[in-house]
């Protein structure tokens, strides 16, 4: 039984202590209720609505990942198709070659020095020079064999004109002043391999973003078909948020949240996997240099390399691929849930 002499002299002693336990008490609440807060905010994430185990995730981060290398391979082969061929048109039009034919009784030296100075009278024309005959005949040592004597044979003599400004050169009267002056002259403006060049380089690039479509919607049915598997997987629990006056849109939005982060993963894989095999691939080019110091790939479609204008499109096709997953289960989600209301 307790003593009602020393109860108030408990009281008393204890008062302090308790007074100090209810004053940190009050102090850290704000921080208790946050810690309950961000606990149940943990379990809430913890488990979704969506589990994870009923998305065939590892095997659709696998096609978007193969996908989307793929996508990032064609994006930067028609990349390098379209700066190549830029520069080759920059090379080819900033010049024209002007021939002369031997003629009987005619001085082709005297003849090539009319046509340079005739040239170089012209507007938007810049250096103007003679090839020397023994250039000339190593341009036709790979059909005609090394030493072949060429004197006897008719083997027109060229001049190389470089061309400062194209916008003020009039080809046809540098054709027509020198076919008036000079006998046996030609002149060759390179306008025949533009427009092959042209035709060449816009079927590539064609193809290449016909390649590039076929791969984004094979990206795109994969996901619907898994969309439609995590659907069927899920009925019960679709069943379930629909009993309790969920919409239609938050059980969309919670599947394209799930499928976002797949798009996500699958899409980094493949562009890590991209920017590898070309900065691998740049690497092993080395070992296939000509004589002349380059290779013959580079020599077709340039440098084999990761360049700012490859990388970029890297990332596009990354941000690309992922909004596409979004969108596509999202607009899948919403068609089967307006079939089985």
């Amino acid at each position: 039984m307790t003593d009602q002499n020393s109860y108030p002299q408990f009281r008393t002693e204890s008062g302090a202590k308790g007074t100090a336990r209810t004053g940190l008490r009050v102090a850290f609440a704000p921080v208790r209720y946050a810690a309950r807060w961000l606990a149940g905010h943990r379990d809430v994430r913890q488990t979704p609505i969506v589990p994870p185990q009923s998305v065939a995730g590892t095997a659709l981060v696998a096609v978007i990942a193969i996908m989307s290398f793929l996508a990032c391979l064609t994006l930067a082969a028609v990349t390098m198709v379209f700066e190549q061929a830029q520069l080759w048109e920059s090379d080819v039009s900033s010049e024209l070659t002007v021939q002369i034919r031997p003629t009987d009784g005619v001085d082709i030296e005297f003849e090539i020095e009319r046509a340079i100075r005739i040239t170089e009278r012209e507007p938007g024309i810049g250096r103007v020079r003679a090839m020397e005959e023994a250039d000339g005949a190593a341009l036709l040592e790979p059909w005609l064999g090394a030493g072949l004597d060429l004197s006897e044979l008719p083997v027109p003599r060229l001049i190389i004109v470089d061309i400062d400004n194209p916008a003020t050169l009039d080809v046809g009267r540098l054709r027509a002043n020198l076919s008036d002056s000079i006998t046996g002259v030609s002149v060759d403006d390179h306008g025949i391999w533009i427009d092959q060049l042209k035709r060449i380089a816009n079927v590539t690039i064609a193809t290449g973003i016909g390649i590039f479509l076929l791969v984004l919607a094979a990206t795109c049915l994969s996901v619907v078909f898994a969309t439609r598997g995590a659907m069927a997987g899920n009925q019960v629990v679709i069943s379930v948020l629909h009993f309790v006056g969920a919409l239609n849109r938050y059980i969309a939005r919670e599947f394209q949240g799930r499928f976002l982060f797949i798009g996500l993963k699958g899409g980094l894989i493949g562009c890590i996997a991209a920017a590898t095999f070309f900065v691998v691939g740049g690497g092993l080019l080395g070992f296939l240099e000509g004589p002349s110091g380059g290779s013959p790939f580079q020599a077709l479609f340039g440098g084999f390399s990761l360049t700012p204008l490859v990388f970029t499109g890297f990332v596009f096709v990354l941000i690309l691929v992922s909004a596409l997953t979004a969108a596509t289960t999202r607009m899948t989600v919403e068609r089967y849930l307006a079939t089985v209301q």
